[in-house]
């Protein structure tokens, strides 16, 4: 046995151990039926709800709320910066790959493909005398509205507002508001249908 070899092990027990450590102190607090796959990373204030799955390599930072029955598939990860927060509503499913950043709120029953980006905050630009990575970020925050279903590398900009029961096509990069029961596709984004009953 070599010393790689020797250290991936360690390292092995160590996530093992810690994903039972989150199990017990989750379950202990009244949750229950948590999923975590190995080398999940959750630093600060996380809220979640029943039967949460979280897949390998899913890293979570400062303020989130995952609500009940909620899928968030390897890789995924949920960053927010200074006072904002992320909601993730009930029954909804992110799956691999996906970025969710800066304050942002996903509504119930929705479905976000692999790779999408979905950043609710900004860099600030406007001093052409500072550089802009010393100028802050500001945030307007994303609201996703219930029963959305955000295809394949989907992006979505900050101060963006997408309606319940809207499909946002693979690829598109969502700048402007979409109304509610839309289809929308492009770059950038536009209403292509209306889903109604």
């Amino acid at each position: 046995m070599n010393i790689l070899s020797l250290y991936h092990k360690r390292i092995s027990v160590f996530n093992r151990l810690r994903g039972l450590f989150f199990q017990i102190f989750i379950q202990g607090k009244g949750h229950n039926n948590l999923q975590l796959s190995r080398n999940v990373e959750i630093w600060g204030t996380l809220h979640l709800g029943k039967n949460v799955y979280l897949g390998s390599n899913v890293k979570i930072y400062k303020k989130n709320t995952i609500s009940d029955n909620v899928h968030i598939g390897d890789n995924v990860e949920l960053r927010c910066n200074g006072g904002n927060s992320i909601l993730i509503g009930k029954n909804c499913t992110i799956n691999r790959g996906s970025l969710i950043m800066g304050t942002v709120q996903i509504g119930n029953n929705c479905l976000i493909a692999p790779l999408c980006v979905i950043v609710g905050s900004n860099h600030n630009f406007n001093d052409v005398t500072t550089l802009i990575n010393e100028q802050g970020i500001s945030s307007k925050g994303i609201k996703i509205g219930d029963n959305v279903w955000l295809g394949a590398q989907v992006t979505v900009v900050d101060g963006v507002c997408i309606g319940d029961n809207t499909i946002i096509g693979a690829g598109s990069v969502v700048t402007k508001n979409i109304p509610a029961n839309s289809i929308a596709v492009g770059n950038p984004c536009k209403v292509i249908k209306s889903r109604h009953a």
